[in-house]
């Protein structure tokens, strides 16, 4: 997940207002304050919906939980500054965002988190429901959100791709396909990916071997590692975002199954990177409610306000993520933009399959964990 939880938020000064919500919430719940939270300064920073204001008697605050890192900060600055200006509502925050965290909270009876930030798999399956609260979509405004993207448990609020990027100085012939990420004769080279099953590797293994998206799932986890092995010799497996991009702009490797806002990161320090989007993996990231939340009415608010178009525009124009909203229309540059799905795929890429993730996870961890350390 963009995403990862790699370097900490940026340290923010307690008001008592923020204050005084801890100290209300250890009385309610009667257990620790919920960690780094950090106040949200007001910030007149537009778009959102109409008409959000916090009617009289409702929640005036609320816990917002993310990933952490300049993620986060952007998070920051497109929805929960300008939330708290137009509602009055205050947003604390807390990082990063854990599942085992969510199911003690709920478990024990003691949600402190309002909003956390998920990957959709998190919040699907048994989980929905049960960890995580049904969204009420009368209290969400959906207006431009791609539908394909909404589960029952969360709403989307960005969307990426694993995505095939490579040095232009190595290879002046450039790749075209997955096919082309496996060819270590014609492009001999290093190879990058995540060191975990849920990041794209499988799939794109699959995609190479000659499986058609549609045919993509269930996953032939077998058929996917053993083609894996063919470029096992020439692979770096990473673990963290930062990861990925020291070894782009180090050129420790040649060529990467990247998350895009680090590669983004990375060409910006002046590495010389080019992109391949035939067949790149679509995903998204999303927000849910912990079960058990004691601001549902402000939690659905600020869901609804991020993921409206002029929110949505500005959390691009400040990462390297596309907007969920098909009416945004963020400003990027022709760097950016590189980076951002908008098309330029020319209808090859394909959605990642979030059901099948929240029903298959501990298979995938434990074959991947068996050939990794076989």
């Amino acid at each position: 997940m963009p995403r990862s939880n790699d370097s900490p938020v940026a340290d923010r000064t307690f008001n008592g207002e923020v204050q005084q919500m801890i100290r209300r919430r250890q009385k309610m719940t009667g257990v620790a304050a919920v960690a780094a939270l950090a106040t949200m300064g007001l910030a007149a920073c537009g778009g959102g919906n109409e008409g959000t204001a916090a009617a009289e008697g409702a929640s005036t605050e609320m816990v917002f939980t993310g990933a952490g890192g300049s993620y986060q900060e952007a998070q920051t600055v497109a929805f929960i500054e300008p939330f708290q200006e137009e509602t009055g509502i205050t947003v604390a925050q807390d990082q990063p965002y854990s599942l085992a965290k969510v199911k003690t909270m709920v478990e024990s009876g003691r949600t402190t988190w309002d909003v956390m930030e998920v990957d959709p798999y998190l919040a699907m399956g048994e989980n929905c429901g049960k960890y995580f609260e049904v969204l009420d979509l009368e209290k969400i405004d959906t207006t431009g959100v791609e539908p394909e993207l909404i589960t029952e448990c969360s709403m989307p609020d960005m969307k990426s791709a694993y995505l095939f990027v490579y040095n232009k100085d190595t290879y002046p012939e450039a790749p075209t396909s997955w096919m082309d990420f496996f060819d270590v004769e014609k492009f001999p080279g290093t190879r990058g990916i995540m060191d975990y099953p849920d990041q794209g590797a499988l799939e794109i293994a699959l995609i190479a071997d000659g499986v058609a998206p549609e045919d993509l799932y269930p996953l032939d986890i077998d058929r996917a590692l053993a083609k894996l092995d063919t470029i096992r010799d020439t692979t770096t497996y990473l673990t963290t975002g930062a990861e990925q991009q020291e070894a782009l702009e180090s050129g420790a490797v040649d060529m990467m199954l990247s998350w895009p806002g680090r590669a983004y990161g990375a060409a910006q320090n002046g590495a010389n990177l080019g992109t391949v989007w035939n067949q790149a993996m679509l995903y998204w990231d999303g927000m849910a409610i912990p079960k058990g939340s004691t601001n549902l009415d402000a939690a659905h608010q600020f869901i609804s306000f991020s993921i409206a178009a002029g929110p949505q525009a500005t959390l691009t124009e400040n990462t390297a993520y596309a907007p969920i909203n098909t009416d945004a229309k963020p400003e990027v540059d022709p760097l950016k933009e590189q980076f951002l799905p908008l098309g330029q795929d020319g209808g090859t890429a394909f959605l990642r399959d979030m059901g099948y993730w929240a029903e298959h996870m501990d298979e995938a961890v434990n074959e991947w964990t068996a050939w990794t350390t076989g």
